[in-house]
Order: C-alpha cells, then sequence, then structure tokens
C-alpha cells in the first residue's frame, strides 16, 4: 500500500520510545557495535499471512505484517464495528496498490497496544480492503521502518533493534557464524513520516532477473512474490511464450483484479544467492517505482535483516522452496558450505534453536504449513497441544492443516474439540460446516453456518465464506443473503467483483430479482472484464431474460478465455436452439455434456430447458 502526497498535519504510530523497555543486547561480529533489543514480536503464520497480536482500545485483535506498506491500515468493517471516529484524509492523500487506488479515511485509536505497551491517539488510515485471515489491518513502514527490523518468519518472529555504535560497514547479521550471509544495498527511497516530520525509507533494493538489473519492494504483506508485466517482458518472459500458464487473477487494493500468469526464469539473483531455472509469477500490476514484489514466500525461506541505518539488508537461506509454485530449483550461494546449495525443495530448515514452549511450536508450525510442509507442522502441534491442551487456537489450527493433509477425520476431532473450548467461534463453526458438506452432511453444514452467522457482526468478513458455501448447497437464498450482507460491508474491497458475481449466479439460476442480477453482473465485469466465469454468469441472466444475442455474445466471450466451460456451451447451445439454430445448439450442448455429464440434470432442476 502507498500513499502519496503525504500531507504533514496527517499523524500515525509515534515510536519514539522503547516498546516492552526491553534491554537484551547482541553484538554482532564487529567491534564496540550493539544491537539493543526494542521488541519481539511473535509472528503467527495463517495461511501466507504473518499475523501480530495487539489491541485496538482494549479489543484483541491481530493484524497482518506489510514491510511493503507505507503506513499502517485498519479496515473499513473493523472501524465500524469497533465504533472508531473517522474523517476525511488531507487534500491530495490517496491510498494505491499494485492493481489501484481504495477509497480511505483517516481513522483514530484511542489505544493502540502493541508488544505490551499502549500508544495513546493513534492515527490511522481506514480502507475498504481486507488482508483475510482474521486480519483486521496492515502494520507498515511507519511503525517497522523507525527500527532495524530482523524477519524471522520461518521461527515466527519479528525483532525490532536499535543499532549503537554499529558502522556503515558491520555486519549485522549477528547469526552469520552459523550461517552464510548475503547482502545488498537498499535504494534510499524515503517518504515523510507524519508525526515527528522525520523520514522513513522503503524497503526496496537491487535483484537480478535473467542477467536483467530490476528494482524489488520486500513487502511481508504479499502473500507470494510477483514481477509486473513490463517486467517480465524486460526479461525475455511474455504470456504467449511455450510453458507459460494462466495463474488466476491477482488483486491488491480497490476492485481491480488482474490476470496473473507463471512462466519459468533461467535466473534470480539477489546479492551473492542465485536461484537457477525457477518459476515465477507476472501480472498487469503497477508497483511505484518498482519492477517485482518479493513476498512472503521469500521471507518463510529466508532470514532477513534490514538496516535501515545502514540502508542495508542481509540474507540468509534457511531452506526450502524460495518462491511458492511447487518447484525445487538449484539454489546456489556464493563461497557458501556445501550445506547451503541444497535444493530449494529441501527439507533440511536449520531453525535452531527448537521452541521450548506451546506458542514456539504453534507458531513455527504455521510457517511451516505456510511452505507446504504438512508433516513437520502437524508435528509442531501436536507438541503445542500436548504442552497447552485447552488452547483452542491450537486445535484449529491443527485441524486445517489435517485437512490439508485429506485427513478429514482428524481435522473434524480437532475442530469438535476447539469448539468445545471456545464455542461459536465462526470461523471454526465455518471450517467445520466445510468439512460436513463435503461429506454430504447438509444438514450438519447448515447448522454451523448458521451459527457462525449469528456469532458474527454485519461487517465480519467471515459473511463471505458463508455466502460460497450455501451456494455450493445449493441453497440460493441463503446465499444471496450472505452475499449482501457482505457486499453492503464491503463496497470498495478487492474481492466485490468476486462476490457480485457469486450473488449473481445464485439470482440467475434461480430466475429470481435478474434485474439485480444483471446489475451485480455489470459491475463485477467492470472490475474484472476478461474473466470468463462472470461473462458466462452474464450469459445466463441474459437467457434468462430472452435477450438470446447478449447471452450468446456474452458465451462467445466466456469460451475464448477458457474453451471448457460447460455452463457456456450449454446456454450458448440453449440460446441458439431458441433461435433456431438447431443443429449449431445441439453440437454445443453434446459438447457440454461430454465435459461434464451431471449438467443436463442440473440444467432441468433450473428450469432452463
Amino acid at each position: 500500500m502507498h500513499n502519496r502526497p503525504l500531507h504533514k498535519t496527517l499523524r500515525c504510530f509515534g515510536f519514539g520510545f522503547v516498546l516492552a523497555g526491553l534491554a537484551a543486547t547482541v553484538a554482532p561480529a564487529w567491534a564496540n557495535c550493539e544491537l539493543g533489543s526494542v521488541a519481539a514480536l511473535p509472528v503467527t503464520m495463517r495461511g501466507v499471512r504473518p499475523l501480530v497480536s495487539a489491541k485496538i482500545n482494549g479489543q484483541d485483535v491481530e493484524f497482518s505484517l506489510s514491510s511493503g506498506s507505507d503506513y499502517s491500515m485498519i479496515t473499513k468493517a473493523t472501524a465500524e464495528k469497533l465504533n472508531l471516529p473517522r474523517d476525511m484524509l488531507p487534500l491530495g492523500f490517496f491510498v494505491s496498490g499494485s492493481t489501484g487506488a481504495a477509497e480511505a479515511e483517516l481513522g483514530r485509536v484511542s489505544v493502540l497496544t502493541l508488544a505490551g505497551a499502549p500508544l495513546r491517539d493513534m492515527q490511522v488510515i481506514v480502507a475498504d480492503s481486507e488482508p483475510g485471515q482474521g486480519s483486521v489491518g496492515a502494520l507498515g513502514q511507519d511503525i517497522l521502518g523507525v527500527f532495524d527490523v530482523e524477519y524471522d518468519l520461518a521461527r515466527g518472529m519479528v525483532h525490532l533493534w536499535r543499532p549503537k555504535g554499529c558502522s556503515g560497514s558491520a555486519n549485522l547479521a549477528y547469526w552469520s557464524n552459523t550461517m552464510p550471509v548475503s547482502a545488498i544495498d537498499l535504494d534510499v527511497d524515503y517518504f515523510n513520516r507524519r508525526f515527528e516530520r522525520t523520514r522513513i525509507g522503503r524497503t526496496k533494493g537491487p535483484i537480478y532477473v535473467n542477467g536483467v538489473r530490476l528494482t524489488a519492494s520486500f513487502n511481508t504483506g504479499a502473500g507470494s512474490s510477483i514481477m509486473t508485466r513490463e517486467a517480465a517482458a524486460r526479461v525475455g518472459l511474455t504470456p504467449n511464450d511455450p510453458g507459460v500458464v494462466k495463474a488466476g487473477y491477482w488483486r491488491s487494493l480497490g476492485k481491480r483484479e488482474v490476470q496473473s500468469w507463471i512462466g519459468t526464469i533461467k535466473s534470480f539473483k539477489i546479492g551473492d544467492e542465485e536461484i537457477k531455472n525457477t518459476k515465477i509469477r507476472f501480472a498487469d500490476i503497477e508497483l511505484n517505482d518498482a519492477d517485482m514484489v518479493v513476498g512472503v514466500d521469500f521471507f518463510l525461506a529466508h532470514r532477513i535483516f534490514v538496516s535501515n541505518q545502514q540502508h542495508k539488508l542481509y540474507l540468509s537461506y534457511n531452506g526450502g522452496p524460495v518462491f511458492d509454485l511447487s518447484q525445487t530449483p538449484k539454489l546456489i550461494v556464493q563461497g557458501a558450505p556445501p550445506s547451503a546449495t541444497a535444493g530449494a525443495g529441501s527439507a533440511s530448515d536449520p531453525l535452531e534453536p527448537e521452541p521450548t514452549d506451546a506458542e514456539g511450536f504453534a507458531r513455527r508450525g504455521g510457517a511451516y504449513a505456510a511452505r507446504n510442509n504438512l508433516t513437520a507442522a502437524l508435528a509442531d502441534l501436536d507438541k503445542a497441544i500436548e504442552l497447552a491442551p485447552t488452547v483452542a487456537e491450537y486445535h484449529y489450527s491443527r485441524g486445517l492443516y489435517y485437512r490439508r493433509d485429506r485427513a478429514p477425520v482428524l481435522a473434524l476431532s480437532d475442530f469438535d474439540e476447539a469448539l468445545k473450548l471456545k464455542p461459536n467461534d465462526p470461523f471454526v463453526l465455518v471450517a467445520r460446516a466445510a468439512l460436513y458438506m463435503a461429506n454430504n452432511d447438509t444438514a450438519l453444514a447448515v447448522q454451523d453456518l448458521e451459527a457462525a452467522d449469528k456469532a458474527s457482526a454485519k461487517q465480519d468478513d467471515v459473511h463471505l465464506q458463508i455466502a460460497n458455501l450455501y451456494a455450493i448447497a445449493n441453497m440460493s437464498a441463503a446465499a444471496i443473503h450472505q452475499y449482501s450482507v457482505w457486499i453492503d460491508a464491503h463496497d470498495d474491497d478487492g474481492r466485490l467483483a468476486q462476490a457480485l458475481n457469486g450473488r449473481c449466479w445464485q439470482r440467475a439460476l434461480s430466475g429470481v430479482d435478474l434485474d439485480k442480477a444483471l446489475n451485480d453482473c455489470n459491475r463485477a465485469i467492470r472490475n474484472a472484464p476478461k474473466n470468463a466465469s462472470m461473462l458466462d454468469t452474464r450469459g445466463l441472466v441474459h437467457l434468462r431474460l430472452g435477450e438470446l444475442d447478449k447471452a450468446i455474445a456474452d458465451y462467445d466471450s466466456a469460451l475464448a478465455l477458457n474453451p471448457k466451460l460447460g455452463w457456456s456451451l450449454y446456454g450458448r447451445g440453449l440460446a441458439k436452439q431458441r433461435k433456431g439454430l438447431t443443429a449449431e445448439g445441439a453440437a454445443d450442448i453434446a459438447a457440454a455434456v461430454a465435459l461434464n455429464p451431471k449438467l443436463p440434470d442440473e440444467v432441468t432442476k433450473r428450469g432452463l430447458t
């Protein structure tokens, strides 16, 4: 998230003091150089989101860690739920991400508690963009950039340091006696901090892709690393190259989403570390003077020290995949011992010392799960539950890992236990409902979804998950209601197009409120004009309305993007037959049935024949 230009009257988190009063220091291998510990922030990986616990006006919350955001942010839904005062941003101030701008306001927090320290009368950005995974917002460079920062996500920790007596040539990677360290100079690119009129540096620096120098933004707020399409072209990678595949849609702040692709690059080099023949994601995104986002997948594979004082970034390879695209490329560290040049898919992760408490095992388990090492993740959660069997969160997390590991019975047992310890937790209820639904236990699933709805505020993000599950259960009325609850509270969210499409589809299937359905589809397609599923949905609305030429046009566009959309083939076949093009219509319907033999029954049930 970038916020420019800056207005000098806008204040944010002021860290002119030691957060937790910690006196601990470490001594890098340099005379008279000491790192004073400002704060140690435990980080829990939930999916690909690194979450930090905090309090807003005494309410327990979790923030996503976002080293690529200039300023910290709270979601609009959270601001409404907690009744935070809000006002307009100063003239000329706006909030933008890689896929466009977002509407934003200035919010006020009476007390923000982070790392045990109460920070009073804080002002924050309020924007309608959910980081997901239960996060209420993002902690950005206005906090992280004040100090030197060590990102140790594989061990579930972020440390804030204050260096003393350290020259510009001192190696601040104090662990370098046990692991090889590479270093790069960060670009000196500042933005003005709003409170003390000081300047904070952005974490950007040089990388080399296929030998071409690019600028990378190092951002823990991005779930995966991604290049701009323009930068990809500069290194010889385009969507039409052999082996390049579509990789879904990418979205950031705002309502727009863009197509992304995955292709192979010969080399990715940062400092002395080089990765050979790896896959990388790229998309039509804008990064404000950067060519690539180096995301949390890279951070999980490295221990990283960002020295805002020296304008340097130090990194050591932990092991495991560097870019989480199911690849095992060769990783080379110049001048490193043989153990440091293991394949990037190696299971040898030097995560010493071992955790000593349940929280430590749970955090490390989350990091393993984020890197798709479910065996290690489950082992750590077993240990965490052994040490602290009454913590509901540990059972919930292990249940999620069991579900990913295709062990639904064990997952269900953990979800049951989590709900005994913490009844009516909406996230656990929704997770259990998904398991019930996968097992065709629709009645039990609906009970959990109804309970999750009752336990959630109308602004809560969980309503989108509830809506999607009702849609899977073919319960259109309930799905439409839940989509409406979510849309009303998230009218500028990056997932708005998906939610509008979901509501449009349910109305189209049911044949109800077709004028409203068409409006939903039109809004969705404005935000995602090349999304085949949304064109397919609008085609069904036009078919229901008897607008046959418009239906065929939408189906043609959808099938041009994805030729294997069964509903589009069947719908186009019906439209053609109604226009008297009997043979052409029959051919489309036959092609649809070949893709999905159950389609005729579904079409008949929906009254479309």
